[in-house]
């Protein structure tokens, strides 16, 4: 399973058997199909064990009456001796990379057949009987490489290099990054999203800005209103003052003239509350009564400003929840929209020390938002490539047999019964032709099918 043998299966081309006389044609389909199957047999050993009865089944019943029945493949079945033994079993269920791979696991003890280890490859199976292998082979066999440390550092200089040049692009444009990020196919999005902007669902993002705008509406009062105002206004002469003042606390323009009218009246006033412009005094001036202030001027004062204050408050509870619905995707909806704050949350990487990295891996504190750890090494104990990732062009090869049950969450496979041939079917797995097939058959059965 590597992507040299899936070049040279791609560029075979079928034997021209015309020329060929027919001993000829059966010497070359021969060579050809046997360095596939069983290629770890000598000649000898596959001829003591090949069996000349190919096994097929065939539904016969009233149902197929007067329909036309694709031909039985028989001559796939030519190999089919060889899919019982445990080596095979055990590469055909994806357990191994290849069929020596197989055999080395067999034969350091790291596969059992029904609860007992087997040491011999050539142990054959029966119907219901039950193998597995250890998990952590399993993973070395359909896992990648794992790389060195030397090699990990350079994969990970470029991409320490890639993702800063990627961040100063983001500080400098974060609009056009963020509407290309947002462009870009999932497929060729590998980003770990979850690390950086955490990719929510339509419906996530909408609870989350409700959530936002309950809590601002609960911090919002006549008190806080007041403060915002109050510091908004605060060392500057009433003539430079104007609405637009108040439009960075209170975007509704309606809102921002009442604040506007609020504070001129305070000022002419002269209230004791504008020399300290705190929540806390907020709070008393709010809190006192019209009995209790010195004069019935300054109570009208208080009663007038707590007046317009009441209705900021509820305009501005109101201009919240609209914005809240405003601002909500529908639902289905895919594309995020443009946060301000998201070139900010973007930090570079700094460099690697390649001769502390070299002298000791632990020193590798990479910590990049799709990986953690050195390249393919971020447990430096397991063999393999870790985080655990499928070997390349691993799916070409990916062919579940019909007669194996596999459970690759634990690594046991269940060998259901010897591979048969169907009408159009053969469960025997070869990358061959039925001609290649039957002309290896008519070499070694010798009196033909």
């Amino acid at each position: 399973m590597n992507k040299a043998n899936l070049f040279n299966l791609f560029k075979k081309t079928i034997p021209r058997y015309n020329s060929k006389t027919l001993y000829q044609q059966k010497w070359l389909a021969k060579q050809d199909s046997r360095a596939y199957h069983g290629e770890h047999l000598g000649e000898k050993r596959w001829k003591a064990i090949f069996k000349p009865n190919l096994n097929s089944v065939a539904q016969l019943d009233a149902s197929l009456q007067g329909k036309e029945v694709s031909p039985t493949p028989m001559a796939i079945q030519t190999y089919a001796t060889l899919e019982k033994r445990l080596e095979v079993a055990l590469f055909r269920a994806m357990f191994a990379s290849s069929v020596r791979q197989a055999r080395e696991f067999i034969k350091n003890g790291h596969v059992k057949v029904n609860g007992v280890v087997v040491k011999h490859s050539s142990f054959p199976l029966k119907s219901g009987d039950v193998f597995c292998v250890n998990p952590e082979k399993a993973l070395l066999a359909m896992g990648r490489v794992k790389p060195s440390v030397e090699q990990a550092i350079k994969v990970d200089k470029r991409q320490i290099g890639a993702w800063n040049n990627y961040v100063k692009t983001a500080k400098q444009h974060p609009r056009e990054v963020w509407e290309m990020k947002q462009n870009k196919p999932a497929s060729l999005n590998t980003l770990n999203e979850e690390a950086t902007l955490k990719k929510v669902t339509a419906e996530q993002y909408n609870e989350s800005l409700e959530k936002q705008m309950l809590q601002e509406q609960r911090n919002t009062s006549r008190e806080s209103i007041l403060a915002k105002i109050l510091t908004a206004a605060a060392n500057k002469p009433v003539k430079e003052l104007s609405p637009e003042t108040f439009r960075s606390i209170l975007p509704n323009r309606d809102d921002s003239v009442k604040a506007f009218n609020a504070y001129k009246i305070l000022k002419e006033a002269d209230v004791s509350v504008l020399n300290e412009p705190s929540l806390e005094s907020c709070k008393r001036y709010i809190s006192t009564k019209s009995t209790e202030f010195d004069s019935k001027d300054a109570a009208k004062t208080a009663s007038h400003v707590k007046k317009i204050l009441l209705e900021i408050n509820s305009s501005h509870l109101e201009y919240l929840r609209v914005q809240c619905e405003s601002s909500k995707l529908p639902e289905g909806s895919v594309s995020m929209p443009y946060s301000p704050d998201f070139a900010k949350k973007l930090k570079t990487h700094p460099k690697l020390d390649k001769e502390a990295i070299l002298e000791d891996e632990s020193n590798a504190n990479i910590n990049l938002p799709w990986q953690k750890g050195l390249f393919g090494r971020q447990d430096p104990s397991k063999p393999y490539f870790s985080p655990w990732t499928p070997r390349q062009f691993l799916g070409a090869f990916a062919v579940l047999p019909h007669h194996l049950e596999i459970s690759f969450e634990t690594c046991h496979a269940v060998y259901l019964a010897d591979p048969v041939a169907r009408p159009g079917h053969s469960e025997v797995i070869s990358p061959f032709g039925l001609a290649t097939h039957e002309r290896a058959f008519l070499y070694y059965a010798r009196k033909g099918m």
